[in-house]
């Protein structure tokens, strides 16, 4: 009871500096030390993840887990504007001075079968078949952190949304049984993609129920004609699955 009451506080905070984190990034970091300051709290949050397993590759940490599953924790920071009509509010914002913490969920053989000519050592989360946001499990919303000279205050908050959101989301996730029956229900984000991705999970060890489960899945695409049902009929005609 006690750790639910500080998860709460700590997300009403998170709102609550909204209104002000564009006078924080005035006041206490410039478009110079964005970086140093950045490195600096993915930093300590990684020294905190290195003894749960996970390996630092530029700004993305990896945890491989037993059959091919690989866990994605990646800071990315908001790009410069280009341009005076960069910004545009409630369209385009400018999230130059901001970060946000990409979470994935990588199925190796999956990966390897979509893009066969690629081998990796570490997956960025673009490559995950799973994807998410810590500040959306937290928030709710997509949050960007504003970054600051107050990088301890940070590092903390980020680590207490790993330890309080995303190990848990993470661990829904963490095999491949789990993702067959999590993947694209709650809290996983639901994606048109996310039972083709279940279907060929399945396909690769039970050929049978996958080719059943990818059949179910072509036939409720829609618009019956189009690129992606195209797309999905050669799929099948490669795995030998008739549809």
């Amino acid at each position: 009871m006690h750790n639910n009451r500080k998860i709460k506080l700590g997300i009403f905070d998170i709102f609550k500096r909204q209104d002000k984190s564009k006078s924080e990034t005035k006041q206490s970091a410039t478009p110079t030390d964005f970086k140093t300051q950045l490195d600096i709290v993915e930093k300590d949050v990684f020294i905190k993840l290195k003894p749960l397993g996970f390996k630092k590759n530029g700004r993305t940490f990896n945890r491989r887990l037993d059959d091919g599953i690989i866990q994605v924790i990646n800071f990315q920071s908001g790009q410069y504007p280009i341009g005076q009509g960069y910004e545009i509010p409630g369209l385009r914002e400018n999230l130059y001075g901001k970060f946000v913490v990409n979470l994935g969920v990588c199925i190796e053989s999956l990966f390897q079968f979509q893009s066969p000519t690629e081998n990796k050592k570490y997956y960025k989360e673009y490559d995950c078949q799973i994807r998410d946001r810590l500040g959306t499990l937290l928030t709710g919303q997509d949050y960007w952190w504003t970054i600051t000279d107050d990088n301890k205050r940070i590092s903390e908050e980020i680590f207490s949304g790993l330890e309080t959101k995303v190990f848990e989301w993470f661990e829904g996730l963490e095999t491949k049984e789990k993702i067959i029956s999590n993947n694209g229900h709650l809290p996983y984000r639901s994606s048109p993609r996310a039972k083709l991705d279940t279907a060929l999970i399945v396909w690769f060890d039970d050929k049978e129920n996958g080719a059943k489960l990818f059949k179910e899945y072509y036939e409720n695409i829609q618009p019956a004609k189009s690129p992606h049902k195209d797309y999905v009929r050669d799929l099948a005609k490669e795995l030998k699955i008739e549809l």
